[in-house]
């Protein structure tokens, strides 16, 4: 038993570390020229996907200094309204690249390439890829100032280092940076599955730092399987970040492993099944299992089995300890026993309208159609569809599966509507309703039906889009800069164009805050001149504005 137990024990040691030793340490320097406090580390849980790099706080502030990491070339400059906002790509020698998002602004050399991009297509979103020989960047030169650009919640720089050739992110924290972690990971709760689907929520016993216990022996009907809370602390910041690795041991043989090592971006909404997602969305708490569904093929699982825990175990009582790592090998364990009962087996589940995970699925009846391409959920699910008359919406409501069952591609919905006026065809639209609130889809007309997309399920109406977007215009004692707020009640923004004296102008625009601002780069020349800003929605409604100033 002895023997058996070391082995398991150096197994455990390998796939936790064998990542860790592969990357060089003193290759890449800090992006930043402070101490590196971190608020999210990579692969941790975020909604609808894994966290792709490190988010390295820069004081609340914008404008901070950012440094390119290694020598290298500017491979691509990326500005987008959402997501990354303002970002620098850098190709390395060895086969990395590195990633600097949320900018502010770049360096003036980047700034200037970038804005010529901008004003050759007319945009303000641009991504565009540079040769080799174009800009080059030594180590430790300005590359940017850090910002809140995109989708970011507070100014901070995302920091990535992917492979080069193949685009697969890698953990950051795995090459040496100067991040300081001695925190052991906390461990919070435990969510056990039974075989009737109940789902029962144990808290473990803080023992003393790395263990936790649950005194109680878990008395468990059938198989079963384990999920986990847990978050890690770094030390110099109190933000509750992500875990590198859990495994699973039952009887001290692995049963589960996963490891924030490394993955592809095309992996990144396996997160709703490596999560409980409807436990998510009904409580709002992220457990993460140590099990598999049959669709999750995210490539972080490096030991796994779709059969559940008791269905190799005798009747009687078993060991189960659960291991968690951060990426500096700090770890903790949870132990605790279960005590299995083999009742008989019930029936397996012979509904026809079942939603098969792996195969296409179709519904057609008179006022509805909807396709679910093959390998959208992750498990067999039960088909629900109801038509239902709501007294506040104008079109009837389709409630289609539930918001808590997750879907890894989108959906087909197309909704027939008769009778409406040519005119407003191309402003209807289907919506979801979340919370009361609508949340419209991109949608056509076409044959009398209304087709739009969806990746998730829930309640679904036809929205009617006749509202122009608002157009605010701030005037501030600025002499250097101009600014509006843009607005649209329904369907939300889709584009914008600035021009004065009928030429197109450089806007940056801040979703968060609808902001639209320009920059003058000229100095006053005291002279009249014309503004207009067209803002057009989502249904195609335009606004515009026109006015004099004096500069």
């Amino acid at each position: 038993m002895k023997n058996i137990c070391f082995i398991t024990l150096i197994l455990f040691s390998y796939i936790t570390t064998h990542g860790q030793n592969q990357y060089p340490k003193d290759y890449f320097s800090p992006p930043v020229d402070i101490k590196i406090a971190i608020a999210g580390t990579f692969g941790e849980l975020r909604n609808n996907h894994f966290h792709s790099g490190i988010d390295i706080k820069t004081r609340q502030k914008i404008n901070m200094p950012i440094y390119a990491s290694q020598e290298g070339y500017i491979k691509r400059i990326k500005v987008s309204s959402y997501g990354f906002g303002k970002a620098l790509y850098i190709n390395h020698p060895k086969g990395f690249t590195t990633v600097y998002a949320h900018l502010e602004k770049f360096s003036p050399e980047i700034q200037k390439r970038a804005e010529k991009e901008h004003y050759i297509k007319e945009k303000f979103e641009i991504d565009f890829s540079l040769n080799e020989s174009e800009i080059l960047v030594r180590k430790g030169e300005l590359i940017g100032f850090s910002g809140n650009t995109g989708s970011s919640t507070g100014p901070h720089l995302h920091f990535e280092i992917r492979d080069t050739k193949t685009q697969n992110i890698i953990n950051p924290m795995l090459f040496g940076l100067p991040i300081l972690d001695r925190t052991k990971p906390n461990i919070t709760a435990i969510l056990i599955y039974q075989k009737s689907g109940a789902k029962e929520l144990f808290y473990p016993k803080f023992i003393k730092e790395g263990y936790y216990k649950i005194n109680d022996t878990l008395l468990i009907n059938q198989y079963f399987n384990i999920g986990i809370q847990t978050f890690d602390l770094l030390d110099a910041a109190p933000n509750k970040n992500g875990v590198y690795s859990i495994e699973l041991f039952v009887n001290d043989t692995l049963f589960y492993a996963n490891q924030m090592e490394t993955f592809s971006f095309n992996e990144t909404r396996y997160i709703n099944s490596h999560i409980d997602y409807a436990f998510y969305q009904n409580n709002g708490v992220k457990i993460q299992k140590c099990f598999l569904d049959p669709n999750n093929k995210l490539s972080t699982n490096k030991k796994a089995t779709n059969n559940a825990i008791g269905k190799n175990l005798n009747e009687g009582v078993h060991d189960i300890k659960v291991v968690v790592n951060d990426s500096y090998q700090n770890l903790s364990t949870l132990e605790f026993n279960i005590n299995l009962i083999k009742e008989q087996s019930s029936k397996p589940n012979t509904l026809e309208n079942f939603i098969k995970s792996k195969q296409v699925f179709e519904y057609k009846d008179s006022h509805c159609e909807i396709y679910i391409p093959n390998h959208s959920l992750y498990i067999d699910q039960p088909f629900y569809y109801e038509k239902k008359i709501d007294s506040i919406m104008p079109y009837p409501v389709y409630k289609i599966l539930d918001d808590s069952i997750p879907s890894h591609k989108s959906f087909i919905l197309s909704i027939k509507i008769d009778s409406l006026e040519k005119r407003l065809r191309e402003k209807a639209m289907i919506a979801r309703i979340n919370n009361n609130k609508t949340e419209c889809l991109k949608s056509k007309w076409k044959e009398n039906k209304i087709i739009g997309k969806s990746n998730k399920f829930g309640a679904f109406t036809i929205v009617i889009d006749t509202i122009k977007p608002i157009i605010k215009h701030y005037k501030k004692n600025d002499a250097n800069s101009i600014n509006f707020e843009i607005s649209d009640e329904l369907s939300g923004i889709q584009s914008f164009r600035g021009e004065i004296d009928n030429k197109w102008i450089l806007m940056d625009y801040d979703f968060k805050t609808g902001i639209l601002k320009h920059d003058f780069n000229t100095n006053p020349d005291n002279k009249n001149h014309q503004i207009k800003l067209i803002v057009t929605d989502q249904a195609g409604n335009i606004s515009t504005f026109i006015n004099e100033y004096y500069r």
